[in-house]
């Protein structure tokens, strides 16, 4: 069984309610019915209910069965207006200005209705961009109790199965903190290993990826960063089976590894990729889709207090169902998301 089927088995028959901001996307309204088709979780679409059943219609797909929420008449808006004068009191919001912002984007609204317990996740972007859609999520969902940064994730499956786990990486942070540093480094790999462990159900093993090996680069910049991040990573978590500051080659070939840095905890064999900065993680998960014709999930958020995804814009269909099932899945597990 491949990853993403043991995924849909796991939540198969769960009913964890997802909701979706991008109703009037055609790709979203097809992905509803795959979910349901699969029985995935309870999908509920927020939209213009018109514009909806016309795309649904258009494309001979039946909703008769899914919860649509209509931008025209929210519902629990009153209640959702109060919850975010209370999230943000600190900057002085009031019920006007709060009522205005829900009103113009339904990805607070949905994010809100997440922090409220009415849904178990919301997943959005494929007509949003990554920004809008973490801004919600930081704002109205907020950071998990004891996780002070939040990051994002990309599951990264490969054709190889002979290398991460089973051919699955994660790859942190691809879509959230332009230039972490050392703390917030720690904080998205130990995110990022609580995901592998839960998501591969594997032993996670996690490369702090940079130019240098084992001081091969020098001492300067992001490769003190990096040495940093690692050693704070070690105090917290001394456990955890973590190598760095490593090159990618070290982290996945055993025989490099073994001739750059014999004495590696996870001897080229990484299943979690933490890189320096966002212009890394962003680019190389990009590249390993396109290139390497690998099937990428997310960016995930990750570190929030419920569970919430972003999608790329240039998500298809299947990308949509796949973050929903991981949602859902994470739902599942009531602590940090």
């Amino acid at each position: 069984m491949g990853f993403i089927e043991n995924i849909y088995k796991r939540v198969r028959g769960t009913k964890k309610k997802i909701i979706l901001p991008e109703g009037e996307e055609l790709r979203v309204v097809k992905a509803v019915s795959h979910i349901l088709e699969r029985d995935l979780c309870i999908p509920v679409l927020v939209g213009d209910s018109d514009e909806i059943l016309k795309i649904s219609k258009d494309a001979n797909i039946d909703l008769k069965d899914v919860e649509i929420v209509d931008t025209k008449d929210y519902k629990n808006l009153d209640k959702y207006i109060k919850l975010y004068c209370e999230i943000r009191k600190h900057k002085g919001i009031k019920e006007e200005e709060a009522k205005s912002i829900i009103m113009q984007n339904p990805v607070f609204y949905s994010a809100l209705s997440v922090r409220a317990g009415d849904f178990d996740g919301f997943v959005a972007g494929a007509a949003t961009t990554t920004r809008d859609v973490a801004k919600a999520a930081i704002y109205c969902i907020g950071p998990a109790k004891d996780t002070p940064t939040i990051s994002g994730f990309s599951i990264v499956i490969l054709p190889d199965k002979n290398i991460g786990s089973k051919g699955v990486f994660i790859y942190a942070d691809t879509g959230i903190i332009p230039d972490p540093n050392p703390t917030e480094l720690r904080d998205i790999a130990i995110a990022s290993a609580k995901a592998a462990r839960m998501l591969l159900d594997d032993e996670p093993r996690v490369a702090m990826l940079s130019y240098s090996t084992k001081g091969s680069g020098g001492a300067r910049g992001s490769v003190l960063k990096v040495r940093e991040a690692t050693r704070l990573i070690t105090e917290k978590e001394p456990d955890l089976l973590i190598d760095g500051e490593v090159q990618f080659d070290c982290a996945v070939v055993p025989e490099v590894a073994e001739r750059k840095d014999p004495n590696s905890k996870i001897k080229g064999r990484a299943n979690v990729f933490i890189f320096p900065n966002l212009d890394a993680g962003n680019i190389s998960y990009k590249l390993t889709e396109r290139l390497a014709k690998a099937h990428i999930v997310g960016p995930l958020l990750q570190g929030l207090n419920r569970p919430a995804s972003d999608l790329s814009r240039g998500c298809d269909t299947d990308d949509i169902v796949d973050a929903v099932a991981v949602t859902a899945l994470r739902a599942q597990d009531n602590g940090e998301a």
